[in-house]
């Protein structure tokens, strides 16, 4: 770089002598002198004013972008926090609102029938090839006998059997033993559901009943044990035999049968 200069310096100082009479001019051009160089003297300096106030106004310009991209981007960080934060407020309120829900639907359920249900816990489990029953810690000394209802709030259990004085012992409604007055929710088509241990089937169903998969079927009323209208199982499967006047239908239970803590248990 000193070696530039020092070749050129003659005509660095020449141009620097040029610019500053151009310089000197045009203070007097704009101070209302030298009228008739007025024009190409203004048109000369209005350039190099454009280009100085330009590169100027660039550079402001990246300054200014630089400046709005860091408040961008704290901004951004910001509302991602406040997203987090939110979506984290909101899984808590998820589960609050669900157990809500829950300990509604089993207060609900016991205000429908305050004094004609006793709440038992699940204290045994028996399932053999033969039998499938569970029970409970309640019995006589609570006012249970034998062929109550036992149901949840989701649907029907099954019915009690025998009774001691602080326990009883409740048959399924997949137990072998079994059989439940049912109707099809869909089109009140009645049946009777019995136990096949791992699920249910409903007998004698004709060949030209409208029982499809997915029906819900619902306690009838019509054995006198279960109260009318309540889930008990769903259809999953349905066949028809061209040689047999009824169809095969199997149902699995609406109660989560393995995962049973609690029962209620109806008084007549």
């Amino acid at each position: 770089m000193p070696g530039f200069f020092d070749k050129n310096k003659k005509y660095i100082a020449i141009l620097a002598l040029f610019l500053l009479l151009f310089w000197l001019v045009t203070i007097q051009v704009k101070a209302g002198r030298f009228m008739v160089l007025e024009k190409p003297v203004l048109a000369v300096s209005g350039f190099f004013e454009r280009i100085i106030t330009g590169t100027y106004n660039g550079i402001a310009g990246i300054g200014s972008g630089y400046v709005f991209l860091v408040r961008t981007e704290r901004e951004n960080r910001r509302l991602a926090r406040e997203v987090g934060d939110l979506r984290l407020e909101n899984q808590i309120t998820n589960e609050l609102l669900s157990e809500n829900e829950r300990l509604r639907e089993a207060l609900g359920f016991r205000k429908l029938n305050p004094p004609a249900s006793v709440t038992a816990q699940v204290i045994g489990r028996d399932s053999s090839p033969s039998s499938s029953t569970i029970t409970v810690n309640k019995g006589s000394l609570a006012g249970i006998v034998r062929e109550l209802a036992v149901i949840t709030p989701d649907g029907v259990v099954g019915r009690v059997q025998a009774v001691l004085p602080g326990t009883a012992r409740v048959q399924l409604l997949t137990d072998p033993g079994s059989t439940i007055a049912v109707r099809v929710q869909r089109n009140r088509e009645e049946g009777l559901l019995e136990g096949k241990l791992d699920r249910c089937a409903l007998k004698y169903v004709s060949y030209y009943v409208d029982v499809q998969e997915g029906d819900l079927l619902v306690t009838s009323g019509l054995d006198g044990i279960y109260p009318k209208g309540l889930p008990v199982a769903r259809v999953t499967t349905v066949r028809k035999h061209e040689a047999s006047s009824f169809q095969t239908v199997y149902a699995d239970p609406v109660v989560r049968i393995s995962r049973l803590e609690e029962v209620l248990v109806f008084k007549k």
